[in-house]
């Protein structure tokens, strides 16, 4: 690894800190009520107004005003009749709203499918990917389960075949988190089995199967919860857009310098006090989730949409900073702030707000040789994660 460069420039301002509730409680609240009434699939369900069904079709005829032609009539157009009785599948209140989770499509030539059960990742021919053989289809998905920590249990001898051990998955079929037991959501302890190979035009791909699945509180009270199909389809391409993910990581590190991460404080484009990282919206992120555990700060909620994160800062001992190796801040703020990610050219902002969404200043200042550093340590390792090739004997 090359120099890892730091710009330090000093910003002092101010502004006051307000401290905000902790929702622990509330996490314990919720799984015992969970434990003896059963899991909240309240955001599975439809509404329950089904007023439409009451419906009918009115004779409402279209009046020609004299002197004008009747407007033309096409009988492809015409809704045919459906006899609700002979429909497959659920309805009603056993209808899961959520749609499936959305199936990528990258410009670089790959895409993402499910069928029949099974959710494939396709390698179109002539795409940038640089997926061009089996083993390069291999390696890739030996890279994404190295960066997600998800283990191999078993290798098919002589074919290109896994099936990895079982791991903790929040509902969108991201790895298990911190942050997702900070605010209480359900543990799907699930095995996947992957192989590589090839459909009947010749595409190169991978396909990723759930073979197994058991639901848990946050707290690992398990739970009876039988999975859809739709439930089962929002995991398996969940776990195989990660691929796609993880070569858009590749094709990011490639496109900046990957040895060294520019860190700096400065201002927005909001004229607030922030951390610049000189890296893509993405990467900034992946650090973000590397180093807030690395400087325990504790993560009460998050947001993809928002790139918002809301955090606990508790106080720290200096043998806490000895080991980890990061500088203590001079005056530790403690408190519950907000960290928006936003994109500042080639540059990505990483902005402190307290409870009230005031902009922090002066706390920016004092916290930015922490965070600079753990920042740094999470390039470091994520730089090395996003090299690891891995071949199956």
């Amino acid at each position: 690894m090359s120099n890892l460069k730091l710009s330090r420039l000093a910003l002092i301002l101010g502004a006051a800190v307000i401290p905000a509730a902790n929702l622990t409680g509330c996490v314990s609240v919720k799984n015992y009520y969970q434990e003896f009434f059963g899991i909240d699939k309240s955001t599975r369900e439809s509404t329950g107004y089904y007023e439409y069904k009451d419906t009918r079709l009115a004779n409402n005829n279209i009046v020609v005003p004299e002197g004008l032609d009747d407007p033309g009539y096409n009988k492809n157009l015409f809704v045919p009749k459906v006899d609700v009785e002979k429909l497959q599948g659920p309805v009603g209140d056993e209808v899961d709203v959520r749609p499936p989770l959305t199936q990528l499509r990258s410009d670089i030539g790959v895409h993402a499918q499910w069928l029949s059960g099974e959710a494939f990742v396709w390698f179109e021919p002539n795409g940038d990917h640089g997926i061009r053989s089996e083993d390069d289809a291999w390696m890739l998905l030996a890279a994404t389960l190295k960066r997600l920590n998800i283990g191999v249990g078993k290798l098919v001898d002589d074919t290109y075949m896994l099936t990895t051990i079982s791991r903790d998955y929040n509902s969108s079929a991201q790895p298990y988190e911190a942050a997702d037991e900070e605010r209480g959501a359900l543990r799907y302890t699930q095995i996947y089995q992957c192989r590589v190979g090839r459909n009947n035009y010749g595409e190169l791909g991978i396909g990723t199967k759930m073979i197994a699945s058991m639901t848990s509180l946050s707290n690992g009270k398990q739970m009876e919860d039988n999975l859809s199909v739709i439930e089962q389809e929002r995991f398996a391409m969940g776990f195989t857009n990660n691929l796609i993910h993880e070569l858009s990581i590749t094709d990011t590190v490639a496109s900046y310098d990957p040895d060294s991460l520019v860190i700096s404080l400065d201002r927005d484009s909001n004229n607030h006090v922030a951390i610049m990282v000189e890296a893509p919206f993405e990467t900034t992120m992946r650090l973000l989730n590397i180093a807030l555990p690395t400087m325990k700060w504790k993560v009460a909620k998050y947001s993809v949409e928002k790139a918002e994160y809301e955090i606990e800062i508790e106080e720290m001992t200096e043998a806490f900073y000895r080991r980890s190796g990061l500088p203590r801040p001079p005056s530790m703020p403690v408190s519950n702030y907000k960290i928006r990610v936003g994109i500042e050219g080639s540059r990505c902002s990483i902005t402190f707000y307290d409870t009230k969404d005031d902009p922090l200043t002066t706390e920016v200042t004092e916290l930015y040789p922490t965070v600079s550093a753990a920042l740094a340590k999470a390039f470091r390792e994520y730089i090395a994660g996003a090299g690891h090739i891995v071949k199956a004997n």
